[in-house]
């Protein structure tokens, strides 16, 4: 059951101060931020933060790392208030999330899942904006042209284990090979697919970071 919410008063004239906020631009807020307005904040936070989640959800598929990263844009917004230059708002934060995104897949931080989750994701199921869409093919193609490249070995493991589902003993009996080789030859793989995906997802920043002046 859940539990009884007792109402809080409202102080006087805050209605109309969140209807004033609300008609600002996101250049304006940005603005008042400078001044250290905490209610310019709250309104770009209330404004922004459910399409950055979302947009970044589309990639890592990861709920709690999405969050803290749209967490962490925010909290660095605020705390570089006073010496921000931003022609486009929604343009910059995307832009900052993909760098963290991008940054959190190189580090090896990623679920093992991560890359037969996102080579198999299919865009057309979903309704995001065209920029995600196109985003997300593109990282596709990457993660099939990284695995095109690997060395035969380290392919086939790959392949046998996130295409099939098999396991490590598994893969070592199909190939003829150690379990050790296999886990090696993995982690090679996995190590190159995080390397190209996190590159693409830098260079799709520096892209969208063209407009933010």
């Amino acid at each position: 059951m859940l539990p009884k919410l007792t109402a809080k008063p409202v102080p006087p004239g805050y209605l109309q101060t969140v209807a004033a906020y609300k008609a600002y631009s996101d250049q304006e807020l940005v603005q008042l931020l400078a001044s250290n307005d905490r209610d310019a904040f709250v309104q770009l936070y209330e404004r922004h933060w459910f399409e950055l989640y979302q947009s970044g959800f589309y990639i890592l598929k990861d709920t709690d790392a999405v969050k803290d990263i749209v967490q962490d844009v925010f909290v660095w917004l605020w705390e570089n208030r006073a010496t921000l230059s931003i022609t486009y708002v929604k343009t910059y934060l995307k832009t900052a999330v993909r760098f963290k995104i991008a940054n959190y897949i190189r580090s090896g931080n990623i679920r093992d899942s991560f890359f037969t989750e996102l080579a198999r994701f299919d865009p057309s199921r979903v309704s995001p904006g065209c920029e995600e869409i196109i985003e997300l093919k593109e990282l596709q193609q990457a993660i099939h042209a990284a695995m095109l490249q690997l060395p035969e070995r380290c392919r086939a493991v790959y392949r046998l284990g996130r295409d099939e589902g098999l396991s490590n003993r598994e893969i070592a009996g199909r190939l003829g090979i150690s379990v050790k080789t296999v886990e090696a030859q993995m982690t090679i793989a996995l190590k190159r697919l995080r390397t190209r995906v996190g590159s693409l997802l830098i260079y799709i920043a520096i892209l969208l970071s063209l407009s933010w002046k």
